[in-house]
């Protein structure tokens, strides 16, 4: 009897062990990414990796276990404290110094805790007061420029009641004129909201949602941006473009962004040149061995105006695209490329929500049904990641609850949209969970 029970204790270790170690090996990973972004005093993709660490394994702790008899040091709130520090953060610094040392207090921390209520150096940049106000005025002309088109069409649709017809044909060509200065104002919005991107100082709006507030689960959507294909005439700009999207991408704090460093090795590997003139299915695999969601890949051209801006963001799964998204400046000069760069990666950012739903139904073909579509900005070709929620979090010492413990459960992949449900592929699912009807999703 009892060598039968030692038996049944053996396969249910066996068969729940994956399950049990996930956490702990998916949290190490990110938690050590964080530990080498430091070590290359990048502060901020530390950040992005901590909290996902944090997103699975919440407290500091000595003798964390991650895999087998494997061990370590666990204190992403210390390490994320020490790079808002070194950003000049403090408050931040301070809140996640003040957690960490709520769970373990360590000589590492206390130092640290010193330095930050001493208040250190902040080695954020900050913008000029000049350059402020430039932004500020070129913002209040474009709002003005919005009130007289607006105002001119409303003033026009009043004069159309009454019109003759040939009143009426040059009523055309005035809302045809009209038509161009609205396109010329939104060229001119999204230039200037891309140097403001560039400057820390978006307006109000120019984003049409916050990271910040959407529950992270894991990592969120990785992309891997490719050398475009240069029809320009310069070959300069191929590095520039590549640099600039993949920095402007990664400022908007929504996408994991690889770098570019990994890009260039694997396609040295594979012997594929860096002028960015691959195919799709070529593309694809490039993404595939790096191990993304997504590939960004594109075109540069010129014209007898100007120069031109092509990006399209290709599923690696599906091979589908996501969404495309064009640039265009009648200037040629490396600022105004640079400029389109952070463009589209404004308009791939507001084009890719983060929306929380629910999974609303599953049938036995596989096939998994959501609670949120078109309406709330979901399309084909989008992942979401399926979770569920535990017990509450309390800060040690303020009793405040934090937030509630995630665990993921898989991922799924959109293959059919309507306004208000999404039609779903089941991706992945996570060793010892199941998807279940009621279950959380958050767009990856």
């Amino acid at each position: 009897m009892l060598k039968f029970k030692s038996l049944i204790i053996l396969f249910l270790l066996v068969a729940f062990a994956p399950a049990l170690l996930w956490a702990g090996g998916q949290s190490y990973n990110y938690y050590e990414n964080g530990l080498n972004y430091m070590k290359k005093v990048q502060w901020d993709r530390a950040i992005d990796e901590f909290k996902s660490a944090i997103s699975l394994e919440f407290s500091d702790r000595t003798n964390f276990k991650t895999y087998g008899m494997h061990f370590i040091d666990y204190f992403p709130h210390r390490e994320m404290a020490i790079c808002y520090y070194n950003l000049g953060d403090l408050d931040k610094a301070r809140k996640e110094m003040e957690l960490s040392m709520a769970f373990k207090s360590t000589g590492r921390s206390k130092d640290y805790w010193d330095k930050i209520n001493q208040g250190g150096t902040q080695s954020a940049s900050t913008a000029s007061k000049a350059e402020d106000e430039k932004l500020a005025q070129e913002r209040s002309k474009l709002d003005a420029e919005k009130r007289r088109i607006a105002e001119a069409q409303a003033a026009l649709e009043q004069r159309k009641k009454a019109m003759d017809a040939e009143t009426a044909q040059k009523a055309i060509l005035e809302e045809r004129w009209l038509a161009a200065r609205r396109d010329s104002l939104e060229r001119a919005e999204r230039q200037h909201q891309a140097v403001a991107l560039d400057r820390g100082k978006l307006p109000v709006g120019a984003l049409t949602y916050d990271p910040a507030r959407v529950t992270q689960v894991g990592s969120r959507l990785s992309i891997a941006v490719l050398p475009f294909d240069n029809r320009s005439g310069n070959a300069e700009i191929t590095n520039t473009v590549q640099d600039k999207m993949i920095t402007s991408l990664y400022s908007l704090k929504r996408f994991k962004i690889i770098e570019r460093s990994q890009i260039d090795k694997v396609l040295s590997e594979q012997k594929l040149g860096m002028t960015g003139a691959l195919d799709p299915a070529k593309a694809v695999k490039v993404g595939k061995i790096i191990g993304v969601d997504a590939i960004l890949m594109g075109s540069i051209s010129s014209t007898a105006n100007g120069i031109g801006m092509d990006a399209r963001l290709i599923d690696t799964e599906s091979s589908g695209v996501i969404t495309a998204k064009d640039a265009y400046s009648g200037q040629n000069t490396l600022q105004d490329i640079k400029t389109m760069a952070t463009d589209i990666s404004i308009q791939i950012y507001n084009d890719i929500p983060l929306v929380e739903g629910y999974l609303i139904k599953l049938n036995p073909a596989g096939e998994a049904f959501l609670d949120i579509g078109t309406a709330k900005g979901m399309r084909k070709g989008m992942k979401v990641v399926v979770y569920k929620e535990g017990e509450e979090i309390k800060h040690p010492v303020t009793g405040e609850i934090l937030g509630k413990q995630v665990t993921k459960v898989g991922e799924l992949l959109l293959t059919e949209v309507q306004e208000k449900m999404s039609e779903a592929q089941i991706l992945e699912k996570e060793a010892g969970q199941s998807l279940t009807v009621g279950q959380k999703v958050v767009a990856k």
